[in-house]
């Protein structure tokens, strides 16, 4: 295996030089592998011109564009930490995390407010006017800092994954090898490149194995016509999404399976499994499930594509167990808490921090917090978050088995039950999005949960909204359910 990103990026442009690499679905540009050589090259002459040292951290702050793309990889390539932020987040968000990163400069698509920082701003594309000149260096202690991702704490103390030329060669090689991925390859990029998810499944494994990528502007219901003209107008083969974009494909009776498609990719949240059912149905190609986490680069499984199994997140990518409450080791069909260990996964604590993920004091297996079991052809099953779960009279509630459950009611479209603390009790509250035209009162489904149930389980509060607060990757924002639970005023139950 190759030690370092560069090689693999310097190999495919010797061998792809013609090829298109990167194609813009807004704006129609094209760049051809060359072209791509050409312009890290120019992302290394800003870099040195403004100063970066290798091993410095360089903030991105864009939506999906080739310029985003471009000085993702040109700032890693060049030796220094690529850093990219959700343009959305607040100024005092931005400005948290651009101040614990240490970041003395932003690469921006406009010029952002960012709290307190008093660094250089320059535009995405300041690039493009640099010269084209010198040799991009291959070879990196493959140790060597590549990208920084920050996971959460955006207003508190955050919590940053510093993910190395390791890491990233080792998981993108994995997708590549079970996905058979090669130059022929076309993925869409509709998930947001300042996300691990897509960095990793859409970009970063054609740029390893000559494939393209068609990035387009982002996903939303607005723009769902447009990606089913990208699918059709490329040629594309595959594209990674989260669930919640599959289900709107599905309600909105989306035309996403032109014949060059392949397969999808699902990550970042649970995928239910008769969504997978009625995809394939309805799409004739499936959907792969897959489980990750930041920490572990990407990638933790992936179905293997020829022996899918909508109840399960795959095979293991790197060597996960399943472990009880004292740390021993748990058999099939047991629920305990996932530890990974692999070459995927970040070394030592967080960045900048001196918390303690590991279970081992050498800080080989990395405490995921996710609870789980392996069935007897030892494929993964993700039942639920560790922290996301209730003790009521000494039995455990885990509070995704109460969506689980609401997912058999007629008249919800989705649900997310979450803990909340009232005067220093743990309390559960569920949150009820209902499909159009329902009527369905609250009283109605805590009736059908404690039917279901049990009174132990039975939430304290039903909270019917008319959508559940996400980030920009699909993830429901707990958080902030959780804030709405402590200030409602909660009914008997």
């Amino acid at each position: 295996m190759k030690k370092s990103i560069n090689e693999y990026v310097l190999d495919s442009i010797c061998a792809h030089p013609e090829k298109t690499f990167l194609i813009e679905w807004s704006t129609g540009e094209k760049v051809t592998y060359a072209s791509f050589g050409e312009r890290l090259n120019q992302v290394a002459g800003v870099l040195r011109n403004e100063g970066v040292r290798e091993g410095d951290v360089v903030t991105l702050i864009s939506d999906n564009s080739i310029d985003m793309a471009i000085m993702m990889y040109g700032v890693i390539v060049y030796g220094a930490i690529a850093k990219a932020l959700n343009p959305k987040l607040t100024s005092l968000e931005m400005g948290n995390i651009v101040s614990h990163s240490g970041s003395r400069i932003v690469f921006g698509s406009k010029k952002f407010d960012i709290a307190g920082f008093e660094g250089r701003m320059l535009d995405i594309g300041a690039y493009r006017t640099q010269s084209a000149e010198g040799t991009l260096r291959k070879q990196f202690d493959p140790e060597t800092g590549a990208e920084l991702i920050y996971t959460s704490g955006t207003t508190g103390t955050p919590k940053g994954v510093l993910l190395s030329h390791r890491n990233i060669v080792h998981n993108v090689t994995i997708a590549i090898n079970r996905l058979k991925l090669d130059h022929t390859h076309t993925t869409l990029c509709i998930l947001p490149l300042f996300h691990n998810f897509a960095f990793i499944s859409d970009l970063s494994t054609m740029i390893f194995c000559g494939g393209s990528v068609v990035i387009h502007e982002g996903f939303d219901i607005s723009r769902l016509a447009s990606v089913e003209a990208a699918l059709m107008e490329h040629e594309v083969n595959s594209f990674s999404a989260v669930p919640l974009m599959f289900e709107l494909f599905l309600r909105f009776n989306c035309r996403i399976n032109p014949p060059s498609m392949k397969f999808c990719v699902s990550g970042a949240a649970p995928l239910k499994e008769k969504v997978a059912i009625e995809f394939l149905k309805k799409y004739a190609f499936p959907i792969i499930p897959a489980y990750g986490l930041t920490e572990s680069t990407c990638f933790c499984t992936i179905s293997p594509l020829e022996a899918i199994d909508n109840t399960a997140v795959g095979v293991p990518v790197d060597e996960i167990r399943i472990i009880s409450d004292d740390n021993e080791e748990l058999g099939p069909y047991d629920i305990g808490e996932l530890i990974v260990k692999g070459e995927s996964v970040m070394r030592g604590s967080h960045f900048r921090s001196e918390d303690r993920c590991f279970i081992d004091p050498e800080g080989t297996w990395l405490k995921t917090g996710d609870l789980g079991y392996y069935d007897q052809k030892r494929y993964l099953h993700i039942t639920g978050r560790k922290k996301n779960m209730v003790i009521r009279g000494g039995e455990k509630i885990y509070l995704e088995d109460v969506d689980l459950c609401l997912t058999h009611l007629a008249g919800v479209a989705e649900s997310s039950t979450v803990s909340f603390e009232e005067l220093e009790v743990e309390k559960i509250a569920c949150f009820v999005v209902l499909d159009q035209g329902s009527d369905l009162s609250s009283f109605e489904v805590l009736s059908f949960l404690r039917e279901r149930m049990g009174q132990l389980k039975v939430p304290d509060i039903i909270i019917i909204q008319s959508y559940l607060p996400r980030t920009a990757t699909g993830k429901i924002k707990v958080g902030e359910l959780r804030r709405v639970a402590e200030s409602h005023l909660l009914q008997p139950v």
